[in-house]
């Protein structure tokens, strides 16, 4: 005898296939009321709503009968009506497809380009813009990412305004490169009066990262009262045990996975009327936690963000945590400048005209500050081709 899990899946498989509520009832030999129940459970929580305690593995086979096709065309047409607070920020791809097709016990499973042809042939997918690719002169030397809190990258997004409000907000965004965990805020302002405590928080709920990567914006690269100062954000990174790095200037495609984000999740957050600063706040940790809990991501496994860090022992910063913003020493670390030699052959390291050479111009480089024994190292393709004295201005 099937049990009620089978038998739920089963009548959302024949709905979503257009099958009549009488014929379903009958089918599963259960009430018209029980089935709305469920139904309603889906619409609202998707294929967890279906679920008592526990889910089951299901086998994956290469085939696309008819029923799976309409099932394919049901869902995404559900995910992209964004109708109910579970899909308000749900993503719509053949990613998500695929794992409610198999949270729903759908055999056999069709792979991801079944999927995507599908939705081509239905017209519900706009295909991908190729663009033609670019010859560069030298290697972008980028960090690795190839594990959570390798690598984080960390932006500001705004002015943003609330309607009767003339404050300048803006979003804090913290993302994990490789998991794709987020942690975003809502800040009244943008300086650092606002950001260092967001990138406590940002550290506290995602953990600690090896490297965090910031764009040459003046509140990130700048703050300094002279030049060959260290302003207090990189004081605090440094503090932290975290190595800071600098992207190439003018160059934001360098950011490339937080900007992704910000491209993504201001569309549907904000096309909501917002009475009030508070009521944003409460939205956005709605989105967050979507990002996190719900979006499947093909590289981690087909999980989430927060499935695959389960199993991960991240080093956070603890709750209690104290420090005064105002008087934080400048600590042993290093700096990292990703820099692009123009053709006068000088690059800005913390708001010093640093003489690399005009050989290398229109080629990347990676500059790295010594705290402790204050001085550049310049390399090119992993390569050291200069060292230079840079004695820090530490008042």
């Amino acid at each position: 005898m099937k049990d009620e899990l089978s038998l739920r899946q089963q009548a959302m498989r024949m709905r979503l296939a257009g099958e009549s509520v009488l014929l379903i009832c009958r089918t599963v030999r259960r009430s018209n009321m029980w089935f709305h129940k469920w139904w309603q459970r889906y619409l609202e929580l998707s294929t967890e709503g279906l679920y008592d305690l526990t889910r089951a593995n299901h086998q994956v086979v290469n085939r696309t009968p008819l029923h799976i096709e309409r099932a394919v065309l049901s869902i995404r047409r559900r995910l992209a009506a964004h109708a109910t607070p579970q899909t308000r920020y749900a993503y719509v791809g053949a990613v998500t497809i695929q794992t409610e097709l198999k949270a729903l016990s759908y055999t056999p499973l069709p792979t991801l380009r079944t999927i995507e042809r599908i939705l081509q042939r239905a017209n519900l997918t706009s295909p991908r813009l190729r663009l033609a690719r670019r010859l560069p002169r030298s290697s972008y030397p980028a960090p690795p990412a190839h594990d959570s809190n390798q690598l984080h990258q960390v932006d500001l997004v705004g002015p943003r305004y609330l309607q009767g409000d003339k404050t300048k907000y803006y979003f804090a965004v913290c993302k994990d490169v490789f998991d794709q965990s987020v942690y975003v805020e809502f800040l009244d302002g943008a300086t650092l009066e606002q950001l260092l405590p967001f990138l406590v928080h940002a550290w506290q709920a995602l953990g600690l990262p090896e490297q965090v990567q910031f764009d040459n914006g003046r509140v990130f690269y700048g703050g300094g009262w002279w030049a060959r100062s260290v302003n207090r954000l990189l004081r605090l990174v440094l503090r932290l045990g975290i190595q800071p790095i600098f992207i190439s200037e003018a160059s934001p495609e360098r950011n490339g996975s937080v900007e992704n984000f910000n491209g993504w999740f201001q569309t549907p957050l904000l096309r909501r009327r917002f009475g009030s600063a508070a009521a944003l706040r409460r939205e956005l940790r709605r989105l967050v936690i979507t990002a996190n809990e719900q979006h499947v991501h093909q590289h981690l496994g087909f999980k989430t963000a927060a499935q695959f860090r389960r199993s991960k022992r991240l080093r956070k910063v603890p709750a209690n945590f104290t420090l005064d913003f105002d008087k934080i020493p400048v600590t042993a670390g290093k700096i990292v400048f990703i820099r692009w030699i123009p053709r006068h052959g000088r690059v800005d390291i913390l708001g010093e005209s640093v003489k690399i050479g005009r050989c290398y111009r229109d080629q990347y480089v990676k500059v790295m500050l010594n705290t402790l024994k204050p001085s550049l190292k310049v390399y090119l393709n992993g390569r050291l081709i200069k060292q230079i004295s840079f004695k820090l201005r530490l008042g």
